[in-house]
């Protein structure tokens, strides 16, 4: 044991209900660098465990262990706080060899759900920038934990067609890069997010649904953009009678055909 080093075995249980682990996890390990102001946990599993197969469930014996990984989790007393841990693997008969589910995070995340939680929340609060100083975590640290959150959501978000949609593009970036944008008007939620601004770009959102489901489609409030009303006119039935033009936009083409009748008469 050195001052910088400190090897932490009376806290165990302590860090154990931190993390939030439960059995047949448990703490083995826990080390304390107060110079770097750092807590690192390792954890372990009982000997002899079967294992559900995170595709059917099947109870399967481990096969093996994955390389160790770490996790960043909340800070404890100021100190960022890792968890190590080497992810059990099974070979089940039917999905091959596949890792379990592990219960402090989702399979590709580099922080435990509890940090993630908290991220969410900082970041709901305030932009991107000064959160990551909050949570003292990079830049595309952030986005990748906001992009998870928005994926498990509209994995468990019930699909619908929207009664009241709203349709337009958006600029990203540098340039003249678009998406396009679905909207669902009464409760004022994104729906959709496609690639550019051509007609497969919204094709795409009503590839999801049904002709049935379509025609529950109330109204559709969209710009003068033609390749988006051919993809409308496409795939709503009554489309004719259900396009609703985006107000700026028909007074930006109304005022657009006034000058240039003006600048006719004028000539």
């Amino acid at each position: 044991m050195t001052s910088r080093n400190i090897e932490v075995m009376q806290d165990i249980e302590l860090y154990r209900y931190l993390l939030d682990l439960e059995s047949p996890w448990t703490v083995e390990r826990i080390k304390l660098d107060i110079i770097e102001q750092r807590v690192d946990v390792w954890a372990a599993h009982a000997e002899g465990l079967r294992w559900a197969c995170p595709e059917c469930g099947a109870s399967v014996p481990l096969y093996e262990h994955a390389p160790e990984r770490t996790w960043r989790h909340l800070d404890s007393c100021q100190f960022e706080t890792f968890l190590h841990a080497r992810p059990p693997r099974i070979n089940c008969k039917d999905h091959g060899v596949l890792q379990v589910r592990l219960p402090w995070a989702d399979k590709k995340a580099r922080f435990t759900a509890l940090f993630e939680r908290l991220a969410i929340d900082v970041l709901g609060l305030g932009d991107a920038k000064g959160a990551t100083k909050i949570l003292r975590i990079s830049w595309d640290e952030a986005w990748n934990i906001m992009e998870r959150a928005v994926s498990r959501g509209l994995t468990r978000k019930k699909k619908r067609m929207s009664k009241i949609i709203g349709v337009d593009e958006k600029s990203v970036g540098k340039g003249h890069d678009y998406i396009t944008l679905v909207n669902d008007v009464e409760p004022a939620a994104v729906e959709y997010i496609g690639d550019d601004r051509r007609q497969e770009s919204l094709d795409g959102y009503f590839a999801r649904f049904s002709e049935k489901k379509r025609a529950q489609n109330k109204a559709v409030g969209v710009d003068i953009w033609d390749p988006y009303l051919a993809s409308i006119r496409n795939h709503v039935p009554r489309a004719g009678k259900k396009i609703v033009f985006d107000r700026y936009h028909l007074m930006t083409h109304m005022a657009k055909a006034v000058d240039e009748v003006r600048k006719e008469e004028h000539r």
